[in-house]
């Protein structure tokens, strides 16, 4: 009988050991488990690979959408930072208004290429490719080549209320201060989109023209942007343009806006445009 109860007793205690093992265990393990792993951490630099650079947040912008936006920026070029500009940008914001050209900002870009973007030698390149196809088709002029020295200077053009909608552009301009002479063709300036390559205006001369059509240029400059979308507003705008001939013209942008741009020529200097500024 007493051998009885040693043998009970021992199992009894055994299992009050266990428990209070168990009972430890779940107190202190998981605390000492966190601090070996916590060690294995602490002065050690972690790598990890991601892709957190600013144009993973841009939007997928279609070609009409980033010729609205630089046609709006380059309006609000002259009074970026002006106190009336941020006025104005100000209210748009508290008073949800449609866009201004006061939402929009274009300035010099500083943070250098994006892996997508072109240099602006290849941009010159592209310029001039896609120059002589639309003056081909659009002027008649099959020999089309840039002749003159030209700088090249990168720009993004900004929507300010929503700055993932950015366009990079290559701003192309004549070189010098001195008008051009001696020379066939001079490209005055050129806006090209740095990751698609597609010219969104131009000013160049040429040989005398016998006969300048600008419907046929901008439809010629609106096929190289495979754009199809075209009105003519000439009529039905009252500002008054310095071109010798001239049309203005409107064209799908963004949220329900229109693009509006001019295509001229200016007599004497011989001068074709194709200008998105209002």
């Amino acid at each position: 009988m007493r051998k009885s109860k040693r043998v009970l007793f021992l199992k009894y205690a055994a299992v009050m050991i266990l428990v209070a093992a168990v009972i430890l265990l779940s107190i202190f393990l998981p605390t000492k488990l966190s601090q070996v792993f916590d060690r294995s951490l602490l002065d050690i630099v972690q790598k990890e690979e991601g892709n957190n650079s600013p144009e993973s947040f841009r939007y997928s912008l279609t070609t009409p959408e980033r010729l609205y936006i630089l046609s709006m920026a380059l309006d609000n070029r002259n009074i970026l930072q002006s106190d009336y500009a941020a006025s104005l940008r100000e209210k748009a914001i508290r008073t949800n208004r449609e866009d201004t050209a006061a939402s929009y900002a274009y300035v010099e870009n500083v943070r250098g290429l994006a892996q997508s973007e072109m240099d602006g030698a290849s941009a010159m390149r592209i310029c001039n490719s896609e120059l002589a196809a639309i003056v081909k088709e659009g002027l008649g002029i099959d020999d089309f080549q840039v002749m003159n020295s030209c700088r090249q200077t990168l720009y993004s053009a900004v929507d300010i209320l929503e700055p993932q909608k950015n366009v990079s552009v290559w701003h192309i301009e004549y070189d010098t201060n001195l008008p051009p002479a001696g020379s066939t063709f001079a490209l005055m300036e050129a806006y090209v989109d740095a990751e698609t390559g597609k010219i969104y205006g131009f000013a160049l001369r040429a040989e005398q023209l016998a006969d300048f059509d600008a419907d046929k240029l901008a439809k010629a400059w609106m096929a190289q942007l495979e754009i199809t979308d075209l009105g003519d507003i000439t009529e039905n705008n009252p500002l008054i343009e310095a071109a010798t001939q001239y049309k203005k013209f409107a064209t799908e942008g963004m949220a329900f806006e229109k693009t509006v741009f001019t295509v001229g020529f200016y007599e004497g200097v011989n001068e074709v445009f194709v200008r998105i500024t209002s």
